[in-house]
């Protein structure tokens, strides 16, 4: 790597986390990014905004120092002043809250989006010194996390670059060529080496779903029931593995028998989608040996945990594999 080249990660709140390859100019400028070569995942590839990130640094208009407004609210007024008088300021204020109205007055509140993990989380550690409010943090990514460990049992994703070897690959309510433009990488992958087919399951004709073998558009809160008929479809045709159900499911019996009821015919009046589509994407699942769900924020939620026993993700060596008879075998 050249001497002017520095490796870095993308501080974006996005699943990739890329690794990139920055540029820096004689006059210490931000110049050239890229996704790094290096990384199997990145494999090069860089998403647009950031691919553009130097001229959000160095753009005349990028604010570099705190502002004080001066005049009233929507007053549109602001003086310069000092970092240290702008932290000084800000603590004397938090102190003020403190003694007037109790510790608990003053609350902490955040969420993610360009900081990273350290400048994001690192705001607790004030909020546990001081004894300020807490929250629970359900606004954002807490309902997906706790639907997804319900589903699964354990927080743990799937190996992304596995996506290129697959025969199958579902994107369930996540607009990846939009927002993570290296599974779209991952995914032409496994079109052009395998043959493999996408489907796309959303609410609306994306970018992604432009992209798709087969597209399935789904009423706006409904994908439950769309996975509850996929699944008694995998029990109807036997594709459902019922001793890694008993092995590691809670109640498969009892799963079995609610969704005697759940028919496609059934799913299909509650979430739009034709019948004939249900079967055939159901089919796929069941037949395909290698078939790969990256879980979207969409298919995590707690009203749609149902949805994580019918994908019968790919986990890790250490995890499950498919609850379907068509499953992936790693190697140790």
């Amino acid at each position: 790597m050249n001497d002017n080249i520095y490796t870095s990660a993308c501080p974006h709140d996005c699943p990739s986390t890329c690794a990139l390859e920055i540029e820096l100019t004689d006059d210490q400028r931000v110049g050239r990014v890229r996704g790094s070569s290096e990384n199997s995942y990145t494999a090069g590839v860089i998403c647009s905004k950031v691919a553009r990130y130097s001229e959000r640094i160095h753009h005349p208009d990028r604010l570099t120092q705190p502002l004080r407004r001066k005049g009233g609210k929507n007053s549109g007024e602001f003086e310069p002043l000092s970092w240290e008088s702008a932290l000084d300021e800000v603590a004397e204020n938090l102190l003020l809250a403190e003694q007037c109205h109790g510790s608990e007055a003053v609350w902490p509140y955040f969420f993610a989006g360009t900081m990273g993990l350290v400048m994001r989380d690192g705001i607790n550690r004030l909020r546990h010194a001081k004894r300020y409010s807490g929250e629970h943090r359900t606004i954002c990514t807490t309902p997906s996390f706790t639907g997804f460990v319900a589903g699964t049992g354990r927080l743990a994703g799937v190996d992304p670059r596995e996506m290129a070897k697959s025969d199958v690959v579902v994107l369930w309510g996540t607009n990846a060529a939009s927002t993570q433009v290296n599974v779209m990488t991952h995914v032409a992958r496994a079109r052009r080496d395998r043959g493999a087919t996408l489907v796309v399951v959303d609410t609306y004709r994306n970018a992604t779903a432009r992209q798709a073998d087969l597209f399935v558009c789904v009423r706006p809160g409904t994908e439950g029931a769309l996975a509850c008929g996929i699944m008694h479809v995998l029990f109807r045709d036997g594709h459902a593995d019922r001793d890694y159900l008993v092995s590691h499911t809670d109640d498969p019996v009892g799963l079995e028998r609610h969704l005697q009821s759940k028919t496609p015919e059934w799913a299909s009046g509650v979430c739009g989608v034709p019948v004939d589509t249900i079967e055939r994407l159901a089919g796929m699942i069941g037949r395909t040996p290698r078939s790969f769900f990256p879980p979207g924020l969409r298919l995590c939620s707690p009203k749609k945990r149902c949805i994580q026993y019918a994908r019968g993700s790919l986990h890790r060596r250490s995890d499950r594999q498919l609850a379907s008879r068509g499953r992936w075998c790693i190697s140790q």
